[in-house]
């Protein structure tokens, strides 16, 4: 009687072990499914975050070893160009090399943009050997631009980078620029100041500067400011003078830009000095001769 009974428990337990071998099997499948599923969903879901196009790995290791520019140039009727270069090695990460052309100032634009090659055009940019690593430019000087200091300001684009991270600043040089023209220095007329203002109240004064060598010649027009004690008024911008404008700026006293009329707006506070102001007036063009000077005062009251 008591080995019937423990046959029966044991049946019993085998088919207990074989539904649980079939519900874990079936779970696996289920998980595995799941698993599958998920591993689609991230795989289409990251696929929408891959960029388009060519992905570059590469590293921008393009080097500049060698500037070749002029000190100074001269302007002359039959040959007015300027031709520059630039060495770079490890050019496979290098898509354009330009350079622009500007007074040091940057008051003056010759060129924005002068694309330089290596392409052996002797007779068109100026490059003398192709593929040698030397890109060159060529670019031209008028006899308008004026007489005095100008900059060449070269730059790379890379084709790894996106814009505008692929464009840097590789080198700067400046040269000296002569027009071929006498240079005679700028003249100052036409004072408009009044001759007498209240503490506190604003007022606009100007003077008219011209010069021989044209009008982008000239540099700066200002004044040196006197109080009634004989001491100088210290601007604190460095120059010891205070600079007008004529950039058409009303704030500033300017009305229209660029005619010649150099403004300026000022006002004298509650506690100045009463008695008499001396303003002293001159102009300077780019090669640092200086004009005529007119002086006048104003009273303060």
């Amino acid at each position: 009687m008591v080995f019937p009974f423990f046959t029966y428990r044991s049946q019993s337990l085998s088919i207990s072990n074989h539904s649980i071998n079939r519900f874990f099997m079936k779970s696996q499948i289920f998980l595995t499914l799941i698993g599958m599923l998920l591993l689609m969903t991230l795989f289409f879901t990251g696929c929408d975050k891959i960029p388009g196009g060519v992905v570059d790995f590469q590293s921008v290791d393009y080097k500049v070893t060698n500037l070749s520019a002029p000190t100074s140039e001269i302007y002359t009727k039959s040959d007015s160009s300027v031709v520059t270069s630039v060495h770079i090695t490890n050019t496979a990460s290098l898509s354009a090399v330009w350079c622009q052309v500007s007074s040091v100032d940057r008051t003056i634009s010759v060129i924005d943009k002068v694309n330089m090659y290596d392409d052996g055009n002797t007779s068109g940019d100026g490059d003398v050997a192709r593929n040698d690593g030397t890109y060159t430019g060529k670019f031209f000087m008028s006899r308008t631009n004026p007489n005095g200091k100008y900059q060449i300001e070269y730059f790379a684009e890379d084709n790894v980078n996106r814009a505008p991270d692929n464009v840097t600043k590789i080198g700067a040089a400046t040269f000296s620029y002569d027009n071929g023209q006498n240079n005679l220095p700028p003249v100052i007329s036409n004072l408009v100041l009044p001759a007498a203002v209240n503490r506190g109240d604003s007022f606009v004064f100007s003077v008219q500067a011209t010069d021989p060598n044209g009008a982008a010649d000239i540099s700066q027009v200002y004044f040196r400011l006197y109080r009634p004690d004989g001491t100088l008024v210290d601007p604190g911008n460095s120059y010891g003078y205070f600079l007008m404008v004529d950039d058409g700026d009303p704030n500033l006293g300017d009305q229209v830009a660029g005619d010649g009329i150099y403004s300026f707006k000022n006002s004298f506070s509650s506690t100045t000095q009463t008695g008499s102001w001396k303003f002293v007036f001159q102009a300077k063009d780019r090669s640092g001769l200086l004009s005529n000077v007119i002086t006048q005062t104003i009273t303060v009251n």
